[in-house]
């Protein structure tokens, strides 16, 4: 039975629904087997016969469509099909900020302040895209997200942070936005929003702030019901997170609290300044915040196995067919993106419990080398040292690191080959050559792992 279809796009599964549509994870097939994964939001059949709820639907087509940032998903298309309207938009592989922090605290693994900060950091940056954007006729849009929640915060599983859900959003494109309309989620409303008074872009800073002081204390700032929670947005100053948390650091303290202040005059004025304040004190604090700690952090926490779709792959099985014969050690080609995760990972620091010491470590700096260069310098590098190892052997010698290391069998013209550095070291062992191949072939086997991570 083949898969539902919605235009061009084949439905594969469903993934959520809300108060006004539902969430599909989709297949885009093209001509001679082109095909990626999207998300298609699907506006209920019977809210389209409400004017004022499929004009919020398309304008948050349009709004998103205005915007170009790496933490907002990207649009492809507002569509009507079999009387169902549609946004196909960026396929976001990951999990909601609260699913990730809830998990964390089921492992007993919370939140790291550098995870925390870094997250932080990437949604700022996207509220503050959206809050300067501006129109084709260069006229500000001042859009305004009003619902900033975990829960419309997405983490991949390469630690990138993606904005979500401008359904409720508030713009200058809008002529309609109701005035006095009370839009969004309580806990994490500003003030003003919480009175039905006319919003700007910080009230989407406080709600930043309201996130940054549960990630950074674990603890929601304000309980209760609905009426409880509103009271304590209005009426109460935030309890600083020092009284939460012994030790927490005195200058997040100030970051925290100058987002939450009930008077937006005095607030911070936009998610940028918060940005700008985490930087500079993760350098203090020497953190790392990039998205690489954010990812390691979620693949800790949540350890997931792909599901492998053979009939999609782009690389045949190197598996051979039953009866074959096996892949040959010539038909290994070397993982350039394995390589640069690697490298990537060496600027991590280890593990506090695994006690290990690196045993090879890279020359600092690294050589200049573009990515699409690194397999023929590898493969160069390591034909020269075997092509050592063979002239050796044939004479009945033991190489030396100086015959290893030439590159008299290479091609002249070929770039340098990038090198680990070893530390030299007398020993009375000589290594025998047929010992010396064996370490070759391992190295290789090691460079061309994926898998493997440094130690």
């Amino acid at each position: 039975m083949s898969a539902p279809r919605l235009g061009r796009y084949e439905l594969v599964r469903k993934i959520a629904a809300g108060g006004m549509a539902e969430i599909f994870l989709a297949r885009q097939w093209g001509a001679d087997g082109f095909f990626r994964d999207v998300v298609i939001k699907r506006l209920f059949r019977h809210l389209a016969e409400h004017p004022r709820q499929l004009r919020m639907f398309q304008d948050e087509a349009r709004l998103l469509a205005a915007l170009s940032h790496p933490n907002i998903p990207q649009v492809y298309e507002l569509g009507h099909d079999d009387d169902y309207w549609y946004i196909a938009m960026e396929h976001v592989d990951g999990w909601t900020l609260a699913d990730v922090w809830t998990q964390g605290a089921k492992v007993g693994a919370p939140m790291p302040l550098p995870v925390a900060i870094g997250i932080a950091m990437q949604a700022c940056e996207a509220l503050h895209h959206a809050h300067e954007r501006t129109d084709r006729a260069q006229r500000a849009l001042r859009i305004v997200h009003r619902d900033v929640t975990p829960q419309n915060l997405m983490v991949t599983r390469e630690g990138v942070v993606k904005l979500m859900d401008f359904g409720v959003a508030q713009t200058n494109a809008r002529k309609d936005t109701e005035v006095g309309a009370v839009r969004g989620t309580f806990s994490y409303m500003a003030p003003e929003q919480v009175r039905a008074r006319p919003l700007d872009k910080r009230a989407d800073v406080f709600a930043m702030g309201v996130i940054l002081y549960e990630l950074t204390t674990g603890a929601r700032l304000f309980r209760g019901s609905d009426v409880q929670v509103m009271t304590q947005v209005v009426e109460e100053d935030a309890p600083p997170p020092s009284t939460r948390v012994d030790g927490y650091p005195s200058d997040l303290e100030q970051i925290v609290l100058g987002a939450l202040h009930r008077d937006r005059a005095r607030r911070t004025p936009s998610t940028a300044h918060i940005a700008w304040k985490l930087e500079e004190l993760a350098q203090r604090h020497a953190m790392l915040v990039g998205s690489r700690a954010i990812a390691r952090h979620v693949s800790q926490i949540i350890p997931t196995e792909r599901v492998l779709e053979e009939a999609l792959a782009l690389v045949a099985s190197d598996r051979p067919p039953p009866g074959g014969e096996p892949a040959t050690e010539e038909a290994h080609v070397l993982d350039e993106e394995g390589l640069l995760e690697d490298l990537q990972l060496l600027s991590l620091p280890p593990e506090p419990s695994s006690g290990a010491i690196p045993l090879t470590t890279f020359p600092d700096p690294l050589p200049a080398v573009r990515e699409g260069e690194i397999s023929s310098l590898l493969a160069t590098g390591l034909a020269a040292a075997r092509a050592a190892v063979d002239r050796a052997a044939s004479a009945g010698s033991d190489p030396s690191p100086s015959d290893i290391l030439s590159l008299d069998d290479a091609d002249e013209s070929a770039a340098p080959v990038l090198l680990l550095s070893v530390a030299k070291k007398k020993s009375t062992h000589t290594p025998s050559p047929t010992g010396m191949k064996d370490y070759l072939r391992a190295l290789g086997e090691r460079v061309s792992n994926d898998d493997d991570e440094p130690r």
